[in-house]
């Protein structure tokens, strides 16, 4: 619709009354008393204005599960002429090279979720939403571009609820003033500042009752201030000041501390719950939480109107195009035929031996104390060769920081500090003895592993580095952040190379700028943890090639795990958001389960149900194989020849086109007597008992009850192996990744091409012309059969040449992998896509997690800047 100019003018009219305080029917009367006899035309510019937001809505359909019940109708119209907060913002962050690039996702994410608030005007305010968002990203840019357009569309209080840290609320408070209450320091009334959390500011009445000023305060969780929040607000209430003043709760990290952790959720609550909860009980409150690990806020009791779980809307971020992540570290899931320099892992994990990592045990460490082992000075003097690349490159000096964590106790890592200074300081002595051999094999040899064409970058020489190696030694500063510490992390103007040893306050939230080096040692056994302890995730701007992690196997793995689990907790939120009447509230998102991890702690979990493993539109896949074990080798072979002999034998006939073979028709208890029979690999996301489940769920409601078979192999192969056809099955090649694979296990990657997804579908030719997940996806469902996807592989498998990462398969014997490929569930059993994290399958020995939470609710070890 094109409005005229008049209607144009009548347009900016409403805004204009609407931006002092008006709602919209309310502008919309007072125009019509002002237009007399034009009642038509305000009436088809309000129209407009609905259209106009109702677009703005369903474009947030695209990264949004919400429920259009849940406030009112659309509202937001997007940003206007009229605003002041957001383009000021956003000429600044324009202005800055290292963010312009950013500034049109940022916008429209920004704008999405505004639109999904509730209208600043409406008399009650009840709005939960959620946005995921990924470790070290840029969320807090996020949040203060939404703060911005909510503040111009008429929000008053803005909350900024910052993690349970004085240093991440102090790095929060400092970033919102630079981008927002220092630009327009007339406009906006600072309620906390650096130095000074929320203690007792001027009454709230004549600040609540001037419209056009904007109130900013940024909290930590922590329950005395938290409180005098809550009386502040009280006060204010009691004397009608909040009648004019919705206010907007945005959560930072809102799964540390928020969600109800009480050991009975349903008749207590957590101090610090019940703070938020009462500060979401005033009559016109919106509530937005911003996370990388929302696996506690999904899990929050649904039936309790006044807790923090997301009815209202889950927001996922759209992942910037800059940004260093699981992916980026482990690599895409393509197979081995697909794979691209591109999509290869970036080879910057180095191994710690568990000889070594149990010297930096807590209990090692409170015995005998830390001392500077092999690979701590690897990664010691691999961070002062990257700091001193970068400065060599860029001719700039910049913030540059390693991460020591190896334990959650304060007294042992403040021990680190010594053994770390001296070995730094023998460094600088062999460097200005001119005895250079150790770095020299080290910048080399790492170079190598992960060159810097690989990120569009200019090669660095070991010979450039060395006139600048002794300042970076001399400027080297070694601290420990905690509790206890008196020298804290602090970035300022000046920058900073600073190793910096610590636990919890440096494992959210807290950017560590510059990390290019960091061992890593400490466990958990929740997903939430150990996904936010991973600083080195972030934007690397023109040192890409330099980050590297010194980690165990063991927690290389766990990462890797994780990597599938953001992956997955998406893709729910995609599948959901592309079904009718699909809302948080009826859809509740899963998250996978661990043989060992749990995904948050346990006490968050109280309303976790026990549920069946969906695989619909899923294609699981063997990626770990015993392949030194003779007698699962040997098993799985007969388990695939007896499924095709059997299909043949139920009438299945062999179709042969190029190097394939596909079964057609093959009834479904030949499918689940051959998963019955296969033995998968314990590490293995396959499992028997759950896809069998399933397979019946669908048998159920008369799906699933036919399926094809495809034999995978290659034209000319070297060998081919009798799995049961009229001719012998050609051997593939995979090989394995090393540093996955160990002498029990071999890690193969993804196993499945695109295009075999529908190889059981004629003609192949034109089916795999298709290219997206989407596309391939369709014609699966349109098919409605399963498919099983036969892949036998040749126990000496080599790798690309130009495979990085890889190594020989040198497997005992000849394997044979499996994939599934499932169609969307059938109409009507869609129960088993709404399940939650099953509890009683989670490990209840380790409370790290537990403990950690709950010596934050009441430890001493944070002294609150400034008693207000």
């Amino acid at each position: 619709m094109q409005l005229t100019t008049r209607e144009q003018a009548a347009l900016g009219q409403i805004e204009m009354l609407i931006r002092q305080g008006k709602s919209e029917d309310e502008a919309a009367e007072t125009l019509k008393v002002l237009l007399v006899g034009e009642e038509d035309l305000v009436d088809r510019v309000v129209q407009f204005r609905h259209d106009v937001a109702q677009q703005r809505r369903t474009i947030a359909t695209d990264r949004a599960l919400f429920d259009p019940e849940d406030e009112a109708e659309p509202w937001y119209t997007g940003p206007g002429e009229l605003d002041v907060f957001w383009p000021d913002l956003k000429a600044s962050l324009l202005a800055d090279p290292a963010w312009a690039e950013a500034v049109p996702s940022l916008d429209q994410s920004s704008t999405d979720i505004v639109g999904l608030l509730a209208d600043p005007h409406n008399p009650t305010i009840r709005t939960r939403g959620l946005v995921l968002g990924y470790v070290q990203s840029g969320k807090t840019a996020n949040f203060t571009a939404t703060i911005a357009k909510a503040a111009d569309a008429g929000y008053r209080l803005f909350i900024v609820l910052s993690g349970v840290h004085n240093s991440l609320r102090r790095q929060t408070q400092l970033r919102i003033d630079e981008q927002l209450v220092e630009r327009q320091p007339v406009r906006w009334v600072p309620l906390t500042d650096e130095h000074r959390d929320f203690g007792q500011p001027v009454r709230a009445l004549p600040l609540l009752h001037s419209p056009d000023l904007r109130m900013m305060a940024v909290v930590k969780k922590n329950v005395s201030r938290l409180t005098r929040l809550r009386d502040w607000l009280r006060e204010a209430e009691r004397h009608g000041g909040l009648e004019t003043c919705p206010i907007l709760i945005i959560d930072d990290e809102a799964d540390q501390a928020s969600p109800n952790a009480a050991r009975d959720p349903e008749l207590d609550r957590t101090k610090i719950n019940e703070r938020l909860t009462e500060l979401l009980a005033l009559p016109r409150v919106a509530y937005v939480g911003y996370t990388a690990t929302p696996f506690a806020n999904v899990l929050v009791n649904p039936a309790d109107a006044m807790d923090i779980y997301p009815r209202s809307f889950i927001y996922a971020l759209a992942k910037p195009s800059t940004y260093f992540g699981s992916r980026e570290l482990f690599g895409a899931s393509v197979s081995e035929d697909e794979s691209t320099v591109a999509d290869q892992p970036h080879d910057m994990i180095r191994i710690v031996s568990d000889d070594e990592a149990t010297e930096h045990s807590t209990k090692a460490l409170l015995a005998e104390g830390p001392s500077v082992t092999e690979a701590l000075a690897e990664a010691i003097s691999w961070f002062i060769l990257a700091t001193t690349a970068r400065r060599v490159r860029s001719g700039v000096l910049k913030h540059s920081s390693m991460l020591v964590h190896t334990t959650m106790r304060v007294d042992p890592q403040l021990a680190y500090i010594e053994p770390i200074r001296a070995f730094v300081k023998g460094i600088g002595a062999d460097v200005l003895a001119g005895r250079f051999s150790a770095l020299q094999q080290l910048w080399e040899r790492e170079i190598a592993a992960e060159p810097a064409a690989r990120h569009d970058l200019q090669a660095v020489s070991f010979d450039e580095l060395i006139p600048a190696l002794l300042a970076t030694i001399d400027e080297l500063k070694v601290l420990a952040d905690n509790g206890l510490s008196t020298d804290r992390l602090v970035y300022d103007d000046k920058p900073a190379t600073v190793i910096a040893v610590g636990g919890n306050t440096l494992s959210r939230g807290l950017t560590l700028e510059g990390l290019v080096s960091s061992y890593f040692l400490r466990s958990s056994n929740t997903y939430d943890t150990l996904l936010q302890m991973g600083r080195w995730f972030g934007y690397r701007p023109g040192y890409g090639d330099l980050p590297r992690i010194w980690t165990t196997q063991q927690l290389a793995d766990d990462f890797e795990f994780l990597a599938e689990i953001e992956d997955a907790l998406r893709a729910e939120i995609t599948r959901y958001r592309t079904m009718d009447g699909a809302t948080p509230a009826n859809l509740p998102v899963r998250i996978r389960l661990h043989p060992r991890m749990q995904a948050t702690s346990r006490v968050k979990m109280h309303f976790a149900i026990r549920g069946e493993a969906s695989f619909s539109a899923q294609r699981p896949q063997t990626t770990y194989f015993a392949h030194r074990d003779t007698a699962v080798i040997t098993a799985n072979l007969d388990a695939g020849r007896r499924l095709l002999v059997d299909a043949k034998g139920s009438g299945a006939t062999e179709d042969r086109e190029d190097s394939r073979v596909v079964l057609r028709d093959v009834p479904a208890e030949l499918v689940k007597q051959f998963i019955r029979d296969y033995r998968f690999h314990d590490d293995s996301e396959l499992t028997p008992d759950l896809l069998e489940k399933y397979i019946d769920s669908q048998l159920a409601c008369g799906a699933l009850t036919k399926w094809n078979v495809a034999v995978l192999g290659i034209k000319n192969p070297k060998r081919a192996v009798p799995l049961g056809l009229t001719a012998d099955s050609p051997l593939i090649a995979r090989s394995k990744l090393e540093r996955q694979s160990d002498s029990g296990r071999a890690v193969i990657g993804t196993l499945m091409s695109k295009p075999d997804r529908v190889a059981d579908l004629r003609p192949a030719s034109a089916v795999t012309t298709a290219t997206s997940d989407e596309e391939l996806q369709a014609i699966r469902d349109a098919d409605g059969r399963g498919l099983v996807v036969l892949y036998p592989i040749d126990r000496d498998s080599m790798p690309k040449k130009s495979a990085a990462g890889r190594i020989p398969l040198d497997a005992a014997g000849d394997l044979l992998g499996v994939a599934l490929c499932f169609p969307t569930a059938a109409a009507g059993s869609e129960a088993t896509d709404t399940i939650q994290v099953d509890v009683s399958a989670l490990s209840s020995t380790d409370d790290e997690a537990l403990q950690a939470y709950e010596d934050l609710e009441g430890s001493q070890d944070e002294v609150d800047l400034g008693n207000g």
